[in-house]
């Protein structure tokens, strides 16, 4: 597979807006992510960023404002045609359907199931038998990357919290999507388990060219692992560059990395429940 060029832009949005009861969630926000880039999206508690998330990935709509992904207007779309653009995100609650197995979890999350169309059954019976191995290859493929194959017939009400951080990250690349948007992937997650998640984000980004943007409150992770930094407060964007500049910028220390926590050590997340989600879109 061919990387696709680290250049330009791949997702961008202008001077979007959402209240809540009068209240501005995102106010005028403004950001560009770059193709084939790791980014972090930062900012104190109830500073905006999963409502963003939920906007940018269709959940929401805003009232006012343009989201491109790939040159193309999203704004609009409901999640499941921002999700066929290529544009999936995972949720800061994981929900996995925990009376099936690992396995059919992550099969349920491939687009172009042959069970979608019926007269694909009835009349292609043949075609739709070799989607669904195809589909059944894939899902064991991916369960090895994330270092879930041994327990792919366990129910996934059997997992940990980390292991089904993995496994909703294994369902996103179900759709082989250019960006993924991650939602405090590291939170409730054992360290090994952490790194692991890690190690398959950079070998995408090396591999695949796959785009990322990660909320992350882990401040180690952040300045070690995204090529860039963006930092909302207050339903804005305030600062956005590199690591070591963002980490510098005296509007950033004043919002959230001088609050008494430590630069290392922000307090645990209270941002918005994200909508509830029957698929990784």
């Amino acid at each position: 597979m061919s990387v696709p060029e680290r250049n330009g832009t791949i997702l961008e949005l202008s001077d979007v807006v959402k209240h809540f009861g009068g209240v501005a969630a995102v106010a005028g926000a403004e950001l560009d992510v770059r193709r084939g880039s790791i980014t972090a999206l930062i900012g104190p508690n109830g500073a905006g960023k999963t409502t963003l998330f939920n906007i940018v990935s269709g959940f929401y709509k805003p009232e006012r404002g343009v989201i491109s992904f790939e040159g193309e207007r999203i704004d609009r779309k409901p999640p499941h045609a921002i999700a066929q653009r290529g544009l999936v995100r995972t949720f800061q609650i994981t929900k996995a359907l925990t009376k099936m197995s690992v396995l059919e979890n992550m099969m349920l999350a491939a687009p172009h199931q042959p069970g979608e169309q019926l007269w694909r059954l009835v009349f292609t019976p043949r075609s739709a038998r070799a989607r669904e191995r195809e589909v059944h290859e894939k899902a064991h493929e991916l369960l090895k990357l994330v270092r879930l194959d041994r327990l792919a017939g366990d129910y996934a009400g059997t997992l940990s919290g980390g292991q089904r951080k993995l496994l909703e990250f294994g369902r996103a690349l179900m759709r082989d999507p250019t960006m993924i948007m991650l939602d405090e992937p590291m939170a409730g997650v054992n360290p090994s388990l952490g790194l692991e998640l890690l190690d398959h984000m950079k070998r995408l980004q090396d591999e695949r060219g796959t785009t990322f943007l990660l909320i992350e409150h882990d401040m180690e992770v952040v300045m070690n692992v995204s090529e860039r930094v963006i930092v909302m407060n207050e339903g804005r964007v305030i600062s956005a560059g590199p690591p070591d500049e963002v980490r510098r910028d005296q509007a950033v220390i004043d919002a959230y990395l001088g609050t008494g926590r430590g630069a290392g050590e922000p307090s645990a997340p209270a941002e918005e429940t994200p909508p509830s989600e029957g698929d990784t879109a």
